[in-house]
């Protein structure tokens, strides 16, 4: 597995699992390092070129997040995993959610 933008991840995995260590204290234990890290790659710094972001402002962003956000992104990311893997066609639609016919 390769993680996007490396470097940067290893200079701050101890932030991360600082902030890690505080969701769990706080009774979020469903969230992974990785997860976080993708957060902040794929939410918070999308529009930014990562290697010009100076590192405090990357420490303080990692410590600004809530669980919430992480868990929400994680949603809609499954949610649009799973929406492309389950397609039904529109008389599959109509079948499941029509109504019954008098013979059934």
């Amino acid at each position: 597995m390769t993680i996007p933008h490396e470097q940067l991840f290893n200079k701050v995995q101890l932030v991360l699992q600082s902030k890690i260590d505080e969701f769990k204290y706080f009774k979020y234990d469903v969230i992974t390092i990785m997860e976080l890290w993708d957060y902040c790659v794929e939410k918070k710094w999308r529009k930014m070129k990562i290697e010009e972001i100076p590192l405090h402002d990357i420490v303080s962003t990692i410590f600004s997040i809530t669980p919430s956000e992480v868990l929400g992104h994680s949603q809609i990311k499954e949610f649009k995993v799973n929406q492309t893997l389950v397609e039904i066609n529109m008389e599959e639609f109509r079948e499941l959610l029509g109504p019954k016919k008098k013979d059934e």
